[in-house]
């Protein structure tokens, strides 16, 4: 006695679906998980511009303290040149990131610097010759291939 099927109670063609069946679940399993690892990178990303962003922030706050802190008598300061002119450029720290590595510690955090242009443009009023200063100071923070800029603005006057 022959058996004209090698498989009991199916049909050749059953064992055919099958594979179909699981490279389709196999795709769709992929394709979820993908979705699921781009949406958690973005979230990330996402993260550290926030956090650049504050950093940044909070770093023009304090140029614009230096700024109201500086005595009218005192102007021009060397640190603002006149305008073209500009500060040499210095690298500052302007705060540390949190570390991925459990148990995060300062010496696993990593180093935030941005770089700090001064500069002040001069006014007189033409009918009471009242001299007047604007300060400006530029921080310049760069997150990967994107480079952002924030603009501390301090008007003084007599």
């Amino acid at each position: 006695m022959s058996r004209k099927y090698t498989h009991i109670g199916r049909s050749a063609g059953v064992g055919g679906w099958s594979l179909i069946e699981l490279t389709i679940s196999l795709f769709l399993l992929m394709a979820i998980a993908l979705f699921g690892m781009k949406t958690m990178v973005s979230a990330f990303l996402l993260q550290s511009w926030s956090i650049g962003q504050s950093m940044t922030d909070a770093y023009a706050g304090i140029e614009t303290a230096y700024a109201q802190r500086e005595v009218y008598a005192s102007l021009p300061d060397p640190r603002w040149p006149l305008y073209p002119a500009s500060s040499p450029i210095s690298n500052v720290t302007i705060g540390y990131t949190p570390s991925l590595r459990v148990p995060a510690t300062a010496a696993t955090a990593v180093q935030v610097t941005a770089t700090v242009t001064r500069t002040y443009h001069i006014y007189t009023d033409p009918v009471t010759n009242a001299v007047s200063y604007l300060l400006e100071s530029y921080v310049v923070y760069q997150n990967g291939q994107r480079t952002y800029c924030k603009v501390s603005k301090v008007y003084r006057d007599q």
